[in-house]
């Protein structure tokens, strides 16, 4: 049964070994509060998931498992706030408000991240609360989340701005009071970006966005690309007739329905439209619309026959169903840690590792020791400010192999290694 919940299940994601983002973020929050600061500054992130992440490690450790858990954390108060929003903005009774919440909890994006140590599902659930006052019009508390948003990911400016057009609400004050990152950031010589990772977004995919905003998909991998397009078709169904239902029958909560769109559609919408001259669009930074489009869906569905709500639900729960098993298939890190164990069984105390791409930098610091990895065969100049360059020391990077005994175990991205000396 063990076997089966941690390789079949979900939880494969929560024992899987590190990949470069989340060993970076451990690295990240083990420094001091100041550091933190300093280097986040650097870096592409505001700093207040690492300054959680730092109190969260002294109370719970250090290990995969124990980090990741952060995350899962605030995967589940998303879930526990959007339960509230159904309750009280949607007006549902506690037993279909818990059957629709399902549909958020299970989304495939959610589940993903919900497993990795960063900051997204953080992200996912400041936004939704943010949402949620600024609906109920409770100005202290969407103060609150917005700029503890701001301080979580730089998406959340999009998040305010698309509210801003909602309705003026104290987006202004928020955005004020993140003017002082900004200028540390600026004092600091961030956002020196350079070359950037995010892929071309293809015209092809205009239509397919609804689908990778649902599934998180992103446009780099190579597995299972037509069922995100047979996603993308049910999903603009659902909307599309679900739309001209409610307009026809309904018409009612016309705010909230501009409110959703907005949050679910118009605001990823821009971003795909700016990704045509500047490459933006990667799913898991939308995460707070993943939540906005689920509630999207949720708003017209609930206003369907009874047979056609019952088909739709049971239609979404089962293309939602088959991409997490896909996910869970093939979705899986790559196991640096196995290779790296077996060199920690044959090196000697003085032996080093010398990792020959800055991808692996970080994962092969937590597992093999932070003092004792280091890039070969690179110059400084080469490594891209994206692979987390801040917390990547000058003195990181090598030309030259040891001197024997000491010995150099070099690891490839394929995950072979040889063993260099010089003599």
């Amino acid at each position: 049964m063990i076997q089966f919940l941690f390789t079949k299940t979900p939880l494969v994601f929560l024992v899987q070994n590190f990949w470069r983002d989340e060993a970076f973020s451990y690295f990240m929050a083990k420094k001091n509060l100041w550091d933190i600061m300093v280097y986040s500054a650097r870096d592409f992130s505001p700093p207040l998931y690492h300054l959680v992440l730092h109190f969260w490690i002294k109370a719970f450790g250090s290990s995969e498992i124990a980090v990741r858990s952060l995350s899962f954390f605030f995967y589940w108060a998303t879930v526990y706030a959007v339960s509230h929003y159904l309750n009280d903005i949607f007006k549902m009774k506690l037993k279909k408000a818990l059957l629709y919440t399902l549909l958020v909890a299970a989304n495939p994006l959610l589940i993903y991240y919900a497993f990795e140590a960063r900051m997204y599902t953080m992200l996912a659930f400041f936004s939704v609360l943010s949402f949620y006052f600024l609906y109920r019009k409770n100005s202290k508390l969407y103060l609150l989340t917005a700029i503890l948003g701001l301080y979580t990911h730089y998406f959340m400016v999009l998040v305010i701005a698309g509210q801003y057009l909602l309705i003026k609400f104290r987006q202004k004050t928020a955005l004020l009071t993140f003017l002082p990152w900004l200028f540390f950031v600026a004092v600091n010589k961030g956002f020196s970006v350079g070359s950037f990772w995010i892929q071309n977004f293809p015209l092809g995919n205009l239509f397919n966005f609804i689908g990778l905003l649902y599934s998180g998909y992103e446009i780099e991998f190579n597995f299972y690309g037509k069922e995100v397009v047979f996603l993308s078709l049910i999903l603009w169904l659902l909307v599309g007739f679900g739309y001209f239902y409610w307009r026809k029958k309904f018409s009612d909560q016309k705010k909230l329905f501009v409110h959703l769109l907005t949050w679910a559609i118009l605001m990823p919408l821009f971003v795909v439209l700016v990704s045509f001259i500047k490459p933006v669009f990667l799913p898991r930074y939308l995460i707070f619309s993943t939540v906005g489009l689920v509630l999207l869906l949720i708003f017209f569905i609930d206003r369907l026959p009874l047979l056609v709500k019952i088909t739709a639900i049971g239609f979404i729960f089962a293309l939602t169903v088959n991409y997490n098993q896909l996910q869970i298939r093939d979705r899986r890190k790559v196991d640096i840690k196995t290779t790296i164990n077996e060199i920690k069984f044959l090196a000697k105390p003085d032996d080093v590792l010398y990792v020959t791409s800055e991808l692996d930098f970080f994962t092969a610091e937590y597992y093999f020791g932070e003092n004792k990895v280091y890039i070969w065969g690179k110059s400084y100049s080469d490594i891209p400010s994206y692979v987390g360059k801040a917390l990547i020391p000058k003195d990181k990077v090598v030309s030259l192999l040891p001197f024997y005994p000491k010995k150099a175990f070099v690891l490839t991205p394929d995950g072979s290694y040889t063993v260099k000396a010089l003599y």
